[in-house]
């Protein structure tokens, strides 16, 4: 009878009390990086930076290639992050920039096997590609090895797996699925009596699945959390059939050395310059990496910012592909380049990447068309809005400087389906206001359209459905309704207690610790920019300089003012209560003035859209529909 290993301790600890030259296959998936608290100092994935991420699994699996055998494998599964800056937020690499230290240390890397997951989280960012895969690196001490045999020997050998992600019952454990583990494991000649490593076990899959394979090994399990280890007996029904020890903590130090990861740090876009090229994005695969190097030689010198509009997407790819040539995409994130994300394309049984590029500049945002890709979302969001009383529902305002808070004592009109069209609320202020209910926003945008004629910006609204001068009745009998002791709908569910961070991209657990609301916005989505070059019309026709115009406004407006007048990411809209002082200075047009200052309440909640942004996992046919995102 097998008796398998439980490590209970620190993974360096756990790893140092192998024996080397020991270990057949190794399969884990550690913490990724700043994405989940476990519970205990010093825990892999709460570093600082990435760097120091990278340079201390780096060292735990320095350590791991002394206890594998010459012709033994490591699948290491690992996903990546965005790393967020003010402007446009860049895919971290994380993962290849691992790889990369690794192969350094001596490591050989035999693949790249992408794991698509077809029921992969929904992505509320409309910007940028959901994600949908990860990678899983195929590493071993030595160039010929198990995996490599197998390679060899495969007639539909595949670097692409299509495997669901997998519910779980055991509280706040991030589960890779069985299935993966599986797959891996038939990825590979297992010999007889061989010893399966999982340095970061978690809630024991990779034990599980060495059990219901029946496969003759021995599974050996690092795990520091206890709570997690009484998981891995009862899951893996081991019935006393394991040996556990706890060895000794091993201290080890690590000093971040930027050097050697220079990528890793984003700096600022130094070059400025304009130019009024209309190309909105460019789509260019090659098929060899040379090719792909004339590419992107282009994004590193800059020159190609001078042939395209500075709102341009572009798309670059390479049916060729290696780490390095990942790794020298992703250094583009130091040349004023925003990298959103890299595409993964099936080709037949294998893939190769598409990165999805921007310019980093703060003058202005990009073009993303994803409705014109016309995906439909799979679950369409369905409610009896009868059976929902939304009297004290809070309000925030989210668009006067004063940012109150109200309560609904009201609901003055309805919808057939029950949806709120007009409510009444009562201010923290003591003010009492109807306020008009969005229930589709594209309905909204669709039923207004801007054009500029010269230096005047002309509004139409195809459609007067909002009446604020409309009569209203109520009979006010909520009024008792205290919003200091108000208190809705308080979460006590299973996640009351649960850290943010340990939410994960769930929609739904997310969703669960917030009570729904309603936020009080401007009516329309309005263009920032259309509106910084109308209000510089309009203080040029009255004579004024920028600081001529400042001057005219209370000293707190000094940089306020300027801030009206810009078209980069510095630029905001200003407030109605601004808007108004604006208007008796520069006499705005009342059609504008509606535009920006009309407001109305959207309900927050967890909705899913009629459409969806597509997802980083495409097949080789859809390749040509990218050029939709970019076209006017």
């Amino acid at each position: 009878m097998t008796m398998h290993k439980i490590i209970v301790g620190d993974v360096y600890a756990g790893l140092n009390e192998l024996e080397d030259n020991s270990i057949d296959i190794a399969i884990t998936s550690p913490p990724y990086w700043n994405q989940r608290d476990y519970g205990f100092e010093d825990q892999i994935g709460n570093e600082e930076t990435p760097t120091l991420y990278i340079q201390k699994l780096n060292i735990i699996f320095q350590l791991l290639k002394k206890k594998m055998k010459n012709d033994a494998v490591f699948f290491l599964n690992i996903g990546d992050k965005y790393l967020s800056k003010y402007g446009k937020s860049s895919l971290g690499f994380i993962p290849y920039k691992l790889a990369y230290e690794m192969v350094k240390s001596g490591w050989f890397l035999s693949d790249i096997i992408i794991w698509f997951k077809p029921n992969h989280m929904p992505s509320s960012i409309k910007n940028r590609f959901t994600n949908s895969y990860e990678p899983v690196f195929v590493f071993s001490p030595n160039r010929e090895n198990i995996y490599t045999e197998y390679q060899i020997s495969s007639n539909d050998y595949s670097n692409i797996l299509k495997i669901n992600l997998q519910p779980t019952f055991y509280k706040h454990v991030a589960v890779f699925p069985e299935k993966l583990v599986e797959s891996l494991l038939k990825k590979v000649k297992i010999r007889e009596k061989v010893n399966i490593l999982d340095p970061f076990a978690g809630s024991g899959t990779t034990l599980k699945v060495i059990k219901d394979l029946n496969l003759n090994a021995t599974g050996i399990m690092i795990e520091k959390n206890i709570d997690y280890v009484e998981i891995i007996k009862e899951r893996c029904k081991l019935n006393g059939n394991y040996n556990t020890f706890t060895p000794k903590h091993i201290y080890y130090t690590i000093e971040e050395n930027n050097q050697n990861n220079k990528q890793l740090s984003i700096f600022e876009n130094k070059i400025d310059y304009y130019n009024n090229n209309s190309k909105k994005g460019l789509l260019k695969v090659a098929n060899s990496i040379e090719e792909y190097y004339e590419i992107l030689n282009e994004f590193e010198n800059q020159s190609i910012k001078f042939k395209y509009s500075q709102d341009a997407i572009f798309f670059i790819g390479s049916k060729e592909l290696n780490l390095d040539m990942i790794l020298d995409t992703a250094s583009l994130t130091d040349k004023g380049w925003a990298i959103r994300n890299m595409i993964v394309v099936e080709e037949v049984s294998k893939w190769f990447p598409i990165f999805f590029i921007v310019d980093d500049n703060k003058r202005c945002n990009y073009i993303f068309n994803y409705e014109k890709l016309n995906l439909q979302s799979k679950t369409k969001y369905e409610r009896d809005w009868s059976e929902t009383n939304f009297i004290g529902y809070k309000v925030y305002d989210s668009v006067s400087k004063s940012k109150r808070t109200g309560v609904v004592i009201d609901v003055l009109e309805k919808l057939e389906n029950f949806f709120p069209t007009y409510l009444l609320v009562r201010w923290s202020d003591g003010q009492i206001t109807r306020e008009y209910v969005i229930y589709d926003e594209s309905f909204v945008n669709d039923n207004i359209s801007i054009i500029l004629e010269g230096n005047k910006i002309i509004i139409k609204e195809k459609e007067i459905f909002i009446d604020l001068d409309k009569e209203w009745k109520s009979d006010l009998k909520y009024f008792d309704i205290s919003l200091s002791n108000f208190n809705k709908n308080k979460y006590n569910g299973k996640f009351s207690n649960e850290k943010r961070k340990n939410l994960g991209a769930s929609p739904g657990a997310r969703a669960s610790t917030n009570e729904e609301y309603f936020s009080l916005q401007r009516l329309y989505n309005v263009n920032q920019n259309l509106v910084a070059d109308y209000i510089n019309y309009k203080r040029m026709e009255k004579g004024l300089t920028k600081s001529e115009l400042t001057s005219k406004f209370p000293p707190n407006y000094k940089h306020t003012v300027g801030h009206w007048l810009r078209k980069d990411f510095g630029g905001s809209i200003p407030t109605p209560e601004d808007w108004f002082l604006l208007s008796k200075i520069l006499d705005l047009d009342e059609e504008v003035t509606n535009y920006v200052c009309k407001t109305a309440l959207k309900l927050q909640t967890v909705k899913h859209a009629r459409l969806k942004p597509p997802r980083d996992f495409i097949n080789v046919d859809f390749v040509e529909k990218l050029k939709l995102l970019y076209k006017v």
